[in-house]
């Protein structure tokens, strides 16, 4: 190798970083390999472009690489260790060691002099790509960026955009992607500021094979480039529904309940609560934010916090609505009822009795016409025919104790006897 080239050589690692910069990843050359990791598939190096500047008497030539990995898992393959080398002169100049699943573009670049080594060459387990004047020029070269959701349900819309840039030269103006799904009919959408965007409906479920392909505007010079993405798509979840839960007098909280027909894949759906004839901050507390049902999931609650309310109130509803599904929407709203609060019987009213009223009043068994007894109703004393007459006398017997000493209760007594025998 010529004092040029190990020149040039050092040059290149202040590409590599740029390229990065351009790209927007760190480059994989200066990652650190772990010489421990097996290869865990295929791993095909691509030379994206060249760029030739003469000087003088040699020739310094930039070259932009890029690989496509069958692997499901990153790959390691250290720098000049047999299975990533560069075909002459030194083994390794930088090239990456680590390859990710997938298609990659303008992960390292590398500078060195072409007419020192004009038949330069990428050798990756046991695939070499020419690094030569026939590999396009990075003036005229693009890629192409997908940027597109992983999974998405069957049968439903996404959003993809693709962005296409020239090697070395910023994004690219001009032109159109089309975009497909498993090869079927392209959605051809004009790039504009460097970039494309569409929307696209996910075929049924199961794995498929989104592609963006740049087409150049006729006479533009630039060349075609594709990327391609892996897209699983999965069984509707079902429309979603809310339901509210019965409030009863005393509750805190009022629960809403939203569910779906599937548990399949992940739903998501926004929620708000609207005044009815209930007033939030009166009657409840105002409450949104969003429910997610993960995979497997039908349904999630949510709590509504209640005001207190006072006697009196009357019944109220207020409503919780849905907004902003991932899915279809079957009821967006559901209503609140809140019962009404009962006003509590009032004490009755009610003053002591005159107790001599009370004696006079009291009915005997079998009296409707009169005073009975004021003797309690078991007294033996008591007899159901002539009772006033018997209380009359015993009254006045009280009477003659209290002032007429012992004789006058011997008078009581002989007329006690003589009224017994008459009857």
């Amino acid at each position: 190798m010529t004092r040029l080239s190990a020149h040039l050589r050092v040059a290149s690692a202040a590409g590599i970083a740029a390229v990065a910069a351009l790209f927007g990843a760190a480059p994989a050359a200066l990652a650190q390999p772990d010489p421990g990791v097996p290869a865990a598939g295929t791993v095909t190096p691509l030379v994206d472009c060249v760029q030739d500047a003469p000087l003088g008497a040699v020739t310094a030539r930039t070259v932009v690489l890029g690989y496509r990995s069958t692997a499901s898992v990153p790959v390691t393959l250290p720098a000049g260790g047999g299975e990533n080398d560069l075909t002459s002169g030194a083994a390794d100049r930088g090239q990456p060691s680590t390859f990710l699943p997938g298609e990659h573009h303008g992960t390292a670049l590398l500078t060195f002099d072409a007419q020192a080594e004009p038949a330069l060459g990428w050798r990756v387990q046991g695939t070499v790509a020419a690094i030569d004047a026939t590999a396009p020029a990075c003036t005229d070269a693009t890629v192409v960026t997908l940027n597109a959701p992983s999974s998405a349900e069957a049968g439903r819309s996404f959003v993809t955009t693709a962005a296409v840039s020239r090697l070395l030269m910023g994004a690219a103006d001009g032109g159109s992607v089309g975009f497909s799904i498993d090869g079927e009919a392209e959605t051809v959408v004009p790039v504009a500021g460097g970039s494309a965007r569409a929307e696209l409906t996910a075929p049924a479920a199961g794995s498929h094979t989104l592609v963006a392909r740049y087409l150049p505007a006729d006479g533009s010079g630039l060349k075609a480039a594709t990327a391609s993405t892996v897209l699983t798509t999965a069984v509707a979840s079902g429309p979603l529904s809310v339901a509210a839960n019965s409030v009863v007098a005393g509750s805190t909280s009022a629960v809403v309940v939203v569910t779906r027909a599937t548990a399949n894949g992940e739903a998501t759906v926004d929620y708000t609560t609207a005044d009815g004839t209930a007033r939030a901050g009166a009657d409840y507390t105002a409450t949104s934010g969003t429910v997610v049902l993960a995979d497997g999931v039908r349904e999630a609650k949510v709590r509504i916090p209640l005001a207190s309310r006072g006697a009196g109130s009357p019944s109220a509803t207020f409503f919780v609505l849905l907004q902003r599904a991932s899915t279809s929407v079957g009821s967006a709203s559901a209503t609140v009822l809140l019962p009404a609060v009962a006003t509590p019987p009032a004490a009755a009213a009610a003053g002591p009795a005159d107790p001599a009223a009370a004696s006079l009043a009291i009915a005997g068994p079998g009296d409707s016409d009169g005073p009975a007894s004021a003797l309690p109703v078991a007294d033996p004393t008591a007899r159901a025919a002539g009772a006033a007459g018997q209380d009359l006398l015993l009254l006045i017997v009280g009477a003659i104790l209290t002032v007429g000493g012992i004789a006058g209760v011997v008078s009581v007594i002989r007329g006690v006897t003589l009224n017994n025998a008459n009857a």
